[in-house]
């Protein structure tokens, strides 16, 4: 065995008036066990990201269990680490972590439990943090399944870590506290609706008119409006009630809502959580799109917009394509996604481009996902979220960066700089993506392997490079790096592939492309070092020669420049991902909005984008891209020497050309493509 990790959760006894495992305890930890190796030291804490030590302001610990009772044990196999590690994860996988976010969830429960307790006023009119607890324990013990419904729905953990660092005084939030505390008692009701269990307890009303029950609907009163038709009120009190067989939702003012016998049904006043079942022969997918659930989003100021009728459709429609893919391309991975992911926030359809997603490690099995155009891109972005989702959880066991590092990297898939656990998390996603457009690759049909066979390309390089930058820090634990190297043994043979030529040429020339930007936005070259070789080349001498110190490596931008469009770029990648967009771009290059040289250095013209990029310049001199562009074209045309410059090093090319001095003696009236050859010759 490589590798063993054991994640250790240990409750202490549980007490008569609450979920029989839920407790404060200590925290999950792994251990890293390695033939004829003393065990690793324990890794990061199983705490909610974000949320201050469990210790502070902690009332006084409860005495702990006997040993041996009243305690559990997650351990992820050497076999469970080394899918993961791969990038993949079979179902029993997926189940181990599933278990160990499970336990995260308990621990954060009670932390809420605990600390609302310690001031019960934050709860206002509502009862007692108790009486939620007792109906939670009642919930469980009539039916555990409902329980854990209720509990591991992501929404769940979004509310929970949030309220923590609210409670803590970390942050602050727009709906007053008491609302936000006393969704412990509508989890309560929601948990036995979902047992049978006959209740009755007191839920806010958040915004006066509506209640959510989460992982179930949510409940209106319209009749509740006031008498001028205002939309807008203040938060208020409802009684959830469960009698007979029968639940009720009643408002002070006697408005009533009865749900349904099958909850999964509409009724007046009654709006079930919207569901989708995606079949793909024996392989089944049901997943939750959670439009009314005020802790679905996780990210502020992304609008969810309640689904229509025909967005639903639309919403169904391409989930059961994007299934049916998965199944049929990465059935393992289709199985430990049914496994894991059990709602989707649904965002409204991007305007242009993929689709906007994100995950959050606080909301475990969900992500925010943009209607997309296609299920392959639906597809796309599961895989991706998903990916992060697992790493996520695997990253609530063991520690594969150190914290607070201050190295920050180059992504080829982002516009800014990245710290190294930021890397990593990108890194595992486009392995996902990566073996994904590789098995695209042998099932997709006539006309749309080429998507593949370009995003393959692309995405292989960009993930193989991001590896070696990531390893080459020291930001990695041991582990990390053992976990980075296992991902490279996967990604480095896809790279000796075979894959058509014009989609490898497109695909080098947007990563050459998106790196140049990304330097060019992000980098400064040392202002000595700019200072000496514009006057070294207005004097007429030699360029520097490789090691000189004026070709000192460039500093990252404290303060990021803004970002700027690159035309060829989305040219490119719509003659791949949008091929009727770019035979209508191609037809009427001057609506496309790119410039003439972008357009030449797509359709392959590097001649003309040669002569168009200069002229550029000298209009633009600040902007990237043309600089960029240039050396793209130059690169077409063979002319290595000034290409490698503006391409490796585009911010000392644009410095060295802005500087006054270039600008007199010989550097008068230069060209910017006799510039980056002189600064070239250190080859």
């Amino acid at each position: 065995m490589r590798h063993g990790c054991a994640g250790t959760f240990r409750p202490p006894r549980p007490a008569p008036n609450r979920p029989a495992e839920t407790a404060r305890g200590q925290q999950g930890r792994c251990r890293l066990l390695s033939p004829g190796r003393p065990p690793a030291a324990p890794g990061a804490p199983a705490v909610p990201r974000g949320a201050p030590p469990s210790s502070a302001n902690a009332p006084p610990p409860r005495p702990a269990a006997p040993a041996g009772e009243g305690f559990g044990a997650h351990v992820l196999p050497a076999r469970a680490y080394t899918q993961l590690a791969a990038g993949g994860g079979d179902r029993e996988t997926a189940r181990l972590l599933g278990r160990a976010q499970r336990s995260k969830r308990l621990l954060l429960l009670r932390m809420v439990h605990d600390a609302i307790g310690e001031d019960p006023a934050v709860l206002g009119r509502l009862p007692a943090p108790a009486v939620a607890w007792e109906l939670l324990t009642r919930a469980q013990r009539a039916d555990a399944a409902a329980f854990d419904a209720v509990l591991m729905h992501p929404s769940t953990g979004v509310w929970a870590s949030g309220l923590l660092r609210r409670l803590r005084g970390v942050s602050a939030g727009d709906v007053p506290l008491w609302v936000e505390a006393g969704h412990l008692h509508t989890l309560a009701a929601a948990a036995a609706i979902r047992a049978g269990t006959d209740f009755e307890i007191k839920v806010p009303v958040r915004d006066g008119r509506c209640v959510h029950l989460p992982s179930l609907g949510t409940v209106s009163f319209p009749g509740d409006l006031p008498q001028d038709g205002r939309q807008e009120q203040g938060p208020g009190l409802a009684g959830v009630r469960r009698a007979g067989g029968s639940v009720a939702v009643i408002t002070p003012r006697l408005s009533c809502v009865l749900l349904p016998d099958d909850v999964g049904a509409e009724a007046r006043g009654w709006r079930p959580t919207p569901a989708v079942r995606a079949t793909a022969g024996t392989r089944e997918w049901s997943v939750g799109l959670d439009d009314t659930d005020p802790y679905g989003p996780f990210i502020r100021g992304r609008e969810v917009p309640r689904l229509s009728p025909q967005r639903l459709r639309s919403w169904r429609s391409l989930l059961a394509g994007a299934w049916e893919m998965l199944s049929r391309d990465q059935p393992e991975l289709a199985g430990s996604l049914a496994e894991t992911m059990r709602s989707l926030v649904p965002l409204a359809p991007a305007v242009r481009g993929e689709p906007y997603s994100a995950t959050s490690p606080e909301s475990y099995g969900s992500a925010m996902v943009g209607l997309p155009r296609t299920p392959t891109s639906l597809a796309v972005a599961l895989v991706h979220e998903f990916q992060h989702v697992k790493l996520g959880a695997l990253l609530d066991l063991a520690s594969l960066c150190r914290r607070h590092g201050e190295e920050v990297l180059y992504a080829p898939w982002r516009t800014d700089p990245r710290p190294a656990a930021g890397m990593l998390q990108g890194v595992y996603a486009h392995v996902g993506i990566t073996a994904f457009w590789r098995g695209r690759r042998l099932t997709a049909p006539e006309g749309a392997a080429s998507l593949a066979h370009f995003e393959f390309a692309l995405w292989r390089e960009g993930t193989l490079r991001a590896i070696d930058d990531l390893d080459s820090g020291d930001e990695l634990t041991d582990l990390g790096r053992d976990f980075v190297a296992q991902m490279r043994a996967v990604v480095a043979p896809w790279c000796e592939e075979s894959v058509p030529e014009r989609e490898a040429a497109d695909a080098r020339l947007l990563a050459q492309d998106h790196r140049a930007m990304w330097r060019l936005r992000n980098t400064e070259p040392p202002a000595d070092a700019v200072e000496k070789l514009a006057r070294a080349w207005a004097a007429g001498r030699e360029g520097p020669r490789a090691g000189a110190p004026e070709l000192a490596a460039s500093a990252i931008r404290a303060e990021v420049l803004p970002g700027e469009q690159s035309h060829r770029a989305r040219l490119v990648k719509s003659r791949w991902r949008d091929p009727d967009e770019f035979a209508w771009w191609s037809g009427r290059p001057e609506r496309s909005g790119a410039p003439a040289a972008d357009v030449a250095l797509v359709e392959g013209e590097y001649a003309a984008a040669a002569l168009g990029y200069p002229e550029e310049v000298r209009q633009r001199p600040e902007a990237s891209s043309p600089w960029v562009g240039l050396g793209l074209a130059l690169a077409g045309l063979g002319e290595e020497r000034a290409a490698a410059a503006l391409l490796a090093r585009p911010e000392l090319v644009r410095a060295v050309w802005l500087h006054d001095d270039s600008r007199t003696g010989s550097g008068a009236g230069a060209s910017p493509v006799s510039l980056a050859e002189w600064l070239g010759a250190a080859g």
